[in-house]
């Protein structure tokens, strides 16, 4: 079943995003400019939103990396799978040979260098949501990327030429 998401300004407040589950149920998150999230749940279209929860930025993106499979795939999910706007979520490793390892994140900039977008690092079994400008990529990392497949073609030329 296709599902329909509804984007609002709020002015002074943020931006409000409606995901639609059914005809009747819907889930919607405010992301205000603090980056603070609030998470609400409607039964039914004709009733109020209800609060869920409220998360802080850091909060929010490690949840997020939980929806995305990022700490766990179930089968269904390891099948590569494009999202409604064509962006699929790959993992690159660090290697020896990958032109990565040594290397700090701000000297490749891969997100301002190809239409991709970096989602976390999983080093040593634990995922980060959160990586610094300065963190140098290890050999036995891995990244967790979002993009449409053209976007990925361009981060793997670019991986290609730093190596």
């Amino acid at each position: 079943m296709p599902f329909e998401v509804k984007e609002t300004i709020l002015p002074g407040i943020g931006k409000r995003y409606e995901l639609y589950l059914d005809p009747h149920q819907s889930l919607a998150v405010v992301i205000r400019p603090s980056g603070e999230r609030q998470l609400f749940y409607r039964e039914h279209t004709n009733n109020d939103y209800e609060e869920i929860v409220e998360l802080t930025d850091a909060q929010a993106r490690a949840f997020g990396l939980f929806l995305v499979g990022a700490y766990y795939q179930p089968i269904a999910g390891q099948l590569t799978e494009q999202s409604s706007s064509g962006e699929l979520i790959q993992w690159y490793s660090v290697t020896e040979d990958s032109g990565l390892a040594g290397v700090r994140e701000d000297e490749v900039v891969i997100e301002a260098k190809t239409d991709t977008t970096l989602l976390g690092l999983e080093r040593e079994g634990e995922v980060r949501s959160v990586i610094e400008n300065n963190v140098v990529f290890e050999v036995g990392d891995r990244l967790i990327v979002i993009g449409t497949p053209e976007a990925h073609d361009e981060l793997e030329s670019l991986l290609e030429r730093i190596s």
